[in-house]
């Protein structure tokens, strides 16, 4: 009766044998099926699958030899196939290892696009010669960025990672590699040195600042939304609103909105408190009080250009005479000012007459011997070329009673009186 028992058990084993028992081939004891495929290789419903209805992929034909840690892919995948869709791919080879490697889901781990739409690495890019297991540690989640390894190979780099990273405040050796990807989404490297124009370097006086605290946008044009915008920056999130507010008060044109903070102070730093006493006057009763940072500075990254100014942009839309009163008329004999001196193209000379936002009338100049005649036609700047010691851009319309001689204080003069000037010394 046993002897019976054990014949009949046999030849149902026999009948059954095969992958996860479907007859297909042998060593279905440990065979974990095609559900349970799923942890090691998804077979259920991709091209794998060896119980799809006409597949001719069988669990032998993967696994060949006695054990299923044995594994072909070269058979079916055919060096003639797969070399042409692989051509500039680092670091391949046509083994069933170097298969799994990339593809250890057997879907296609690598996108076509990997340049354009994800991180660059074709033909001339730093990263052409690198294969994808070295930044990817985990083939089955090509996308997550939290299993990208740059750090294994930018540490051991020339110079290596940390001192690469010096002036670069919140960067060290236990930066994870989404954060280098939040930084250099292209391979690019942005250096701080070129940051001149809004200085964020370690030690900076204004903003010795994580990069990604001021850039916290992420591109819209990374699949994986790992890259910053750089073009996009985000003040408010350290310049809190109340004492802000309070900071300016009085500041015609001001917003609590980050374009607004970086239109006047696209260098970082506060306008000058002596804005008033220093330059040019725009305090609480000035004529320029109501006038906005942006309005008179056309490049604020480069406030103090007095050719970067346009106070021809308001006055002479202001007043339609304005080029009328600066020209010699008979009612105005002693000043003729060339039009292109009033211009918008020319601020800097309108700054060098009316530093003060004053108004200096030409009938209050002197006349006689020393005004009109004999020099009626002459321009304010061509007899008072010298520049104030208190504003740079400003000329210096007095004499000058500390200078050694009074040659110091009329060199405007040798323009028209070559030999030396009326009553010099």
């Amino acid at each position: 009766m046993r002897t019976w028992h054990r014949a009949a058990l046999a030849v149902a084993l026999a009948a059954s044998a095969g992958c996860g028992g479907t007859g297909k081939d042998a060593n279905w004891l440990t065979d974990p099926g095609v559900a349970g495929h799923a942890r090691y290789f998804p077979l259920a419903a991709t091209p794998h699958d060896p119980t799809a209805v006409g597949t001719s992929v069988t669990c032998q034909g993967c696994h060949p030899g006695d054990s299923f840690a044995q594994f072909d892919c070269a058979t079916c995948h055919t060096a003639a196939a797969t070399d042409p869709l692989h051509a500039g791919v680092a670091s391949y080879a046509h083994t069933s290892a170097a298969c799994l490697g990339c593809h250890p889901t057997g879907s296609i781990a690598a996108p076509p696009n990997h340049d354009a739409a994800d991180f660059p690495r074709g033909s001339g890019t730093s990263h052409a010669a690198v294969g994808c297991i070295q930044c990817h540690t985990d083939l089955s989640n090509p996308t997550i960025t939290a299993n990208f390894a740059c750090a294994s190979c930018h540490a051991g780099l020339p110079g290596g990672f940390v001192a690469g990273h010096a002036s670069v405040a919140g960067v060290d050796a236990s930066t994870p590699s989404a954060q280098c990807l939040a930084c250099h989404g292209d391979g690019q490297t942005n250096p701080i040195a070129s940051h001149t124009q809004f200085p964020i370097a370690m030690g900076s006086s204004t903003h010795d600042t994580v990069c990604l605290q001021c850039h916290d946008t992420l591109r819209t044009g990374k699949p994986y939304a790992y890259a910053a915008d750089f073009t996009a920056y985000d003040c408010l999130g350290c310049h809190a609103q109340a004492p802000t507010d309070s900071a300016h008060a009085g500041v015609s044109g001001y917003l609590y909105a980050s374009a607004s903070c970086y239109g006047c102070h696209p260098t970082g730093s506060a306008v000058p408190a002596n804005h008033d006493t220093a330059f040019f006057p725009r305090g609480t009763g000035s004529a320029h009080a109501a006038v906005t940072c942006a309005q008179c500075h056309t490049d604020l990254s480069a406030p103090a250009n007095p050719s970067n100014f346009a106070c021809g942009t308001c006055h002479l839309g202001l007043d339609a005479a304005l080029v009328t009163k600066h020209t010699t008329t008979t009612s105005n004999p002693r000043i003729t000012v060339a039009s292109s001196e009033i211009s918008t193209s020319d601020s800097a000379t309108c700054l060098r007459c009316h530093a003060d936002s004053q108004v200096n009338l030409t009938s209050s100049h002197l006349s006689g011997s020393d005004g009109d005649p004999p020099h009626q036609g002459a321009r304010c700047l061509q007899c008072h070329d010298l520049y104030r010691a208190d504003k740079a851009f400003a000329a210096d319309f007095t004499s000058d009673p500390a200078a050694s001689s009074k040659l110091a204080a009329r060199q405007g003069c040798y323009e028209c009186h070559t030999s030396s000037p009326p009553g010099g010394d």
